[in-house]
């Protein structure tokens, strides 16, 4: 795929394949209910300041807002106070990565693949409803579908249809598709990369660099269940399903040797992954945990705390 778009007969025959509207429906709203529920327990502490760009300094007149008068510029001239002039907002790009990969498919008792769907709908919803361009982005080894930011519910609508036709597969590799989607925008953006961080990680840091170099504000979430990295609570004879190959491998629990191997396999994954978020965060990007069982919650925390900043209007 390439994110210039597919040939004619290619989107014509997936245009075909339509999810009915009752599942549209539905998503749009569950999206709904949690983004009125998130709003009213945060509205407080989200929607403080402004709203709007910084531009200039001019003389006060009368109806100004007194919390704009610049108070520092008012002291150099003399009986006049100066306030700062807002210009105002321009619509942001935000764009969601999704980890299509295998190992999405994992999760109890809900795969976490379903959680995510519904926790980016609600992102989308919100996104869309304050009047911001929101885009999506499947990817495992490759980028599998890449839906540009826009507004509108036709846009919303076409976002739900496209995550609901997902079929996960294929091997997680970050780095390709970050690069690809960064520079693929033309503005700078608001990009947010969910994934389980299993697969390749060790050609990633290339992408994030140039994503970093083109001044998008890059927010790294590794969405994860709540119990993934523990040990068993009743040892004893387990079937894994490794996550991105699909192999399955019995451990024996009672047994200390097999025991004694899977933590440290176990170990070994969990460092990998720990040294990815630190050498990820020394590029200043944000990363953060999201399990499974409060992404919504972190997903809109994510983006009105970008919108707050006022990095990207």
């Amino acid at each position: 795929m390439t994110l210039a778009g597919e040939p004619k007969s290619v989107r014509e025959e997936k245009e075909r394949i339509r999810i009915p509207l009752k599942k549209l429906k539905r998503l749009e709203i569950i999206s709904k209910e949690r983004s009125t529920s998130f709003l009213q327990g945060h509205r407080r502490s989200i929607f403080r300041g402004p709203g709007t760009e910084y531009a200039d300094l001019r003389e006060y007149t009368e109806g100004d807002d007194l919390r704009f008068v610049d108070w520092n510029a008012s002291s150099r001239v003399p009986f006049k106070l100066i306030v700062r002039d807002y210009e105002q907002e321009r619509n942001t790009n935000v764009i969601l990565m999704m980890d299509t990969s295998y190992s999405m498919l994992l999760g109890e008792p809900t795969p976490r693949i379903r959680i995510a769907v519904e926790a980016i709908a609600t992102l989308a919803y919100t996104v869309m409803n304050n009047r911001d361009n929101f885009g999506w982005v499947s990817f495992s080894d490759k980028i599998h579908k890449y839906v540009p930011p826009r507004g509108g519910k036709t846009h919303l609508y076409h976002v739900f249809n496209e995550m609901l036709k997902i079929a996960p597969l294929g091997r997680t590799n970050i780095g390709h598709a970050i690069r690809e989607i960064a520079l693929a925008q033309k503005r700078r953006s608001i990009i947010i990369i969910l994934t389980d961080l299993h697969g390749d990680l060790e050609g990633a840091m290339d992408g994030f660099k140039v994503a970093n170099a083109k001044k998008h504000e890059i927010k790294l979430m590794h969405i994860h269940d709540p119990e993934e990295f523990l040990f068993p609570k009743q040892p004893r004879q387990v079937k894994f399903q490794d996550p991105e190959t699909d192999e399955i491998v019995v451990v024996n629990f009672s047994n200390l040797l097999e025991r004694g191997k899977f933590m440290f396999e176990l170990g070994l994954q969990i460092k990998e992954i720990n040294e990815f978020k630190r050498n990820i965060r020394g590029l200043n990007i944000d990363v953060s945990d999201a399990p499974t069982t409060v992404l919504t919650e972190k997903l809109l925390l994510t983006y009105f705390g970008s919108k707050r900043r006022g990095l990207y209007r």
